[in-house]
């Protein structure tokens, strides 16, 4: 991959510019609830250093305050999910760009209404360009520049026109445009004036053909020309440096950066190449080689670099010293950076995970996805592929070693008057993406950027045969040359054709149409064809008629491409004509990925279905059909749905498809089952005084389960505890020194099973009697209990009061206590007719009667008086249960 300029790693001077998934329908609704809530007031301005970012999974932006870190508005946009969007705001306008439709939105922020609507053309190769000075939709395919109104996007005056291709479009400072023409070898600065755009000044920075970079500084533009590997600067008091880099591998360029040295990220190996004028440097880096390892800027004498696949911002200084490693949870996806103001952003993604930094290099975290705020809570990614650099071929298991290119192939070239036009297909990278291509021939050396697979040498002399060579380069080395046939320039030529025409099919081809040429008495043979796109010229094939239908997959989906066809007759040819209208290739989606059906754990007969958006191969995914046995649904604006109404336990066979303009992608497919009934077996038993814990295994069927305890008495079934099943589960609290017998009862939405009956015991509670007539010698005691003294014994009652008498115990007599109750209270001490007598010492009078084992009878009552639970005080119950 060679050094891009796009979108989704844009930083810009004058606020936002990323690209992101807000489908234009959905701006009526944001306006409307920003309407209503006054949140898109003046506090919104970019003056407070606030900028909207955007989260891919949840489809979904939040606008998050430079000075707090704090994220203060969040706005979901549920068909946005994984879509891309641009988007670009000042402190009064902001406007949006849908990529796949190519539709333009303006919204006004200082009236809060939706403004403006414009169409262009679908895919990337157009973006958008806002300052306070004026506003822009830059068709990057056709080589048009538009001013228009930042508030109705009318057009003001006639757009400027240039060779086909362009890259960068960003202001500076003073508030004029910069493009870059790479097949002239240009920059232009272009001013936005009332009657309409004017070029202001024109640059030669490169070769034409070259590959070129543009990145506006706080002072001055700097242009990478990774073909050459050479940085040229501009500064705004006229000064001109042009400076040889470093530039070992693929590389990432910002397209703004806030400070006045130019920084480029090199992926592999992984370093950062500064460039202050004549001063370059280059420095390696701890990150891996990694294509989610971003742009790089220089931000107050700092070079911060993103990584998404380490989740960290590296901070360097500007001899190479790594400062910081800021940490930020990318979430296996890019993360970009964005600045206005005195603050740099950096924005996850794929998470709602972002970090602002301040001019002293205070990095804080800031939430995206915060819930106290207007817009409350989010829903839950996008893979950052390029355009080939030379066709890598073959699978990972069968690719060749990395090493030097290959040849190219299919070498030709056709003559016209006092020139020659080459063309030849792209050399196999062999691993390590191409750098450039070297020319040969009539005594020069041309070198070009991969992408440009044509090349138009002029100056010739008529009748004068030529031969030239072409090779491939990359990291690794050069490949062989191929030579091309000896080729003849001609006055003779035909006429270019008028009138071409193009039109995107649903298969993915682009048929290509034109008036037949007139031969100016030469004998017209075919027509080459070729296709141009941002950074990219290729002849894609040559017809013997006036249509030629572009095969299959020759053109990346979703980008602008426009067609320029070339009359042949013979060996000679005619100028390139005019560019058709732009058309972008599509085809339908790809299969969903990372397709999951599973068991519905809270309904029975269903499954979850879940998956994750599929490149949509540039057109937008209007909805997904799910197919699950016999059934099917169709989904919009997610990527999960439940599949009901099946038979418990039945495996149903699951496929996905996603469907756009052009139809039904290829099926991801998986199966899955629906819940069956749940199944429980007890294990073993654990108990203490009062608690008893069942031990058991379970089957939970697939479903969400719960477990209860079932308590079965001789009189029917007691429910007790209720959990979720996790193999075991323990009682309330019961009596002490008892028996009880258990079930556990398993329950999930298909039905309930109980496991078989499980006796259980609870551990004992003892505790001793005391009754002072077993040691004294009283009237009272002296008496049998018949005559109404106490000589046999306290009384064991089946009640506290009214009970029948079940029989005596002594002092010394050991009985196991299950629970109190009150009855009768019992005074231990008193006057008697032979004196004050004491039965127990230290015991209180009591209301309290402690139920007991007494023999066979389990229903046995003792006064408290005349009772001391082993281990307690006298006057104590311990752990002993209140009896029901």
């Amino acid at each position: 991959m060679t050094t891009r300029n796009v979108d989704a790693r844009r930083l810009n001077v004058k606020g936002l510019l990323i690209a992101i998934g807000l489908p234009v329908v959905l701006v009526g609704a944001l306006v409307a609830t920003l309407l209503g809530t006054g949140a898109f007031s003046r506090d919104s301005e970019l003056e407070d250093e606030s900028l909207w970012l955007w989260t891919t999974p949840a489809g979904e932006i939040a606008r998050v305050n430079g000075l707090t870190a704090a994220t203060d508005v969040r706005f979901p946009l549920t068909d946005a999910a994984g879509n891309e969007v641009q988007i670009v705001q000042t402190d009064s306008h902001l406007l949006l760009r849908e990529i796949v439709s190519g539709k333009v939105s303006a919204i006004d922020l200082s009236t809060l209404e939706l403004t403006g609507e414009a169409e262009t053309a679908p895919g990337e190769g157009v973006r958008l360009a806002l300052a306070d000075e004026g506003a822009f939709i830059i068709d990057q395919t056709q080589g048009l520049v538009n001013q228009v109104d930042p508030s109705t996007l009318a057009a003001i005056g006639d757009p400027l026109q240039f060779p086909a291709g362009l890259t960068g479009g960003a202001f500076d400072k003073s508030g004029k445009l910069w493009v870059g023409v790479p097949r002239e070898g240009t920059i232009v600065q272009i001013e936005p004036k009332d009657q309409g755009a004017k070029t202001v000044a024109t640059e030669v920075v490169a070769e034409p053909r070259q590959e070129l970079a543009l990145t506006v500084l706080g002072d001055g533009v700097a242009v990478l020309n990774s073909t050459a590997k050479q940085m040229t600067t501009l500064r705004s008091d006229g000064r001109r440096s042009v400076t040889d880099v470093e530039l070992a591998g693929p590389a990432e360029t910002a397209e703004t950066s806030p400070g006045t040295i130019a920084s480029v990220t090199v992926t592999d190996p992984p370093s950062v190449i500064t460039v202050n004028d004549e001063e370059s440097q280059r420095f390696a880096i701890a990150a891996a080689p990694s294509n989610l390892l971003g742009a790089s800027v220089e931000f107050h004498q700092r070079i911060y670099v993103p990584d998404g696949a380490s989740g960290l911002v590296w901070v360097y200084d500007l001899e190479g010293k790594e400062l910081d490693r800021i940490e930020i949870d990318a979430g296996g996806g890019p993360v970009e950076m964005y600045h206005t103001g005195d603050t740099l952003f950096a924005n996850a993604l794929n998470t709602n995970a972002a970090v602002v930094v301040s001019a002293n290099g205070n990095a804080r975290q800031a939430e995206k996805d915060r819930d106290d705020i207007l817009g409350g809570n989010a829903p839950p990614e996008d893979d950052d592929s390029q355009g080939d650099e030379g066709d890598d071929e073959g699978s990972e298991e069968s690719a060749p070693q990395i090493g030097p290119p290959g040849s190219v192939t299919n070498l030709r070239g056709t003559v016209g008057d006092g020139l020659i036009n080459l063309s030849w297909d792209a050399a196999p990278n062999n691993g390590s993406a191409l750098t450039k291509y070297t020319i040969e021939g009539a005594g020069e050396t041309w070198e070009i950027a991969p992408d440009q697979r044509v090349l138009e040498i002029g100056d010739l002399t008529n009748g004068t045969p030529y031969s030239f060579t072409v090779t491939a380069h990359n990291a690794e080395g050069q490949g062989d040359p191929a030579t091309s046939p000896t080729i003849t320039p001609s006055a003779d030529v035909p006429d270019p054709v008028g009138s071409v025409e193009a039109v995107a099919n649903n298969d993915g081809t682009v048929k290509v149409s034109w008036d037949e040429a007139n031969g100016q008495g030469n004998d017209v043979s075919g027509y080459q064809i070729e296709a141009i796109a941002s950074g990219k010229q290729v002849v894609v094939g040559q017809s013997d008629t006036t249509t030629f239908t572009v095969p299959e997959g020759t053109l990346d989906y979703g980008t602008g491409y426009v067609f320029q066809v070339t009359t042949l007759a013979g060996a000679a040819a005619s100028s390139p004509s005019a560019p058709s209208n732009s058309v972008t290739p599509f085809n339908v989606p790809e299969a969903p990925t990372d397709l999951l059906a599973e068991t519905a754990t809270d309904a029975a007969g269903s499954i979850d279905v879940r998956w994750q958006k599929p490149s949509d191969n540039g057109r937008p995914i209007e909805k997904y059909i799910v197919r699950a046995g016999d059934k099917a649904k169709e989904v919009s604006n997610a990527t999960a749905v439940r599949m009901d109404g099946f038979a418990d336990g039945e495996q149903v066979t699951v496929s996905v498809t996603a469907v756009n303009e052009a139809g039904e992608s290829e099926p991801a497919t998986t199966t899955s089952n629906t819940m069956v009934a749940p199944q429980v077996a007890i294990t073993g038993w654990s108990s203490d005084t009062h608690y008893m814990t069942i031990e058991f295994t379970f089957d939970d069927g697939g479903g969400d389960a719960e477990c209860q305890l079932v308590r079965h008495p001789s009189s029917g079934e007691v429910l007790d505890t209720k959990e979720a099943c996790d193999g075991s589960i323990t009682s309330t609290k019961y009596y002490s020194s008892t028996e009880y017998t258990w079930a556990v009862k398993i329950t999930n939405p298909v039905g309930s099973v109980k496991s078989g009956k499980q006796l259980t015991e609870t551990k004992a509670i003892n505790g001793t009697v005391y009754f002072g007539c077993s040691e004294q010698s009283t009237n009272y005691c002296d008496k049998p209990n018949a005559d109404g003294g106490g000589a046999d014994g306290v009384s064991i009652r089946s009640q506290p009061s009214g009970g029948s008498h079940l029989g005596y115990v002594k002092t010394g007599r050991t009985l196991t206590a299950k629970c109190w109750t009150t009855g009768p209270e019992v005074k231990p001490r008193g006057p008697e007719s032979d004196g004050t007598h004491d039965y127990h010492p230290g015991k209180d009078a009591t209301d309290k009667w402690i139920r007991v084992n007494y023999g066979d009878n389990e229903n046995a009552f003792i006064s408290f008086a005349w009772f001391n639970i082993d281990g307690e005080g006298k006057n104590s119950t311990g752990g002993l249960v209140p009896c029901n």
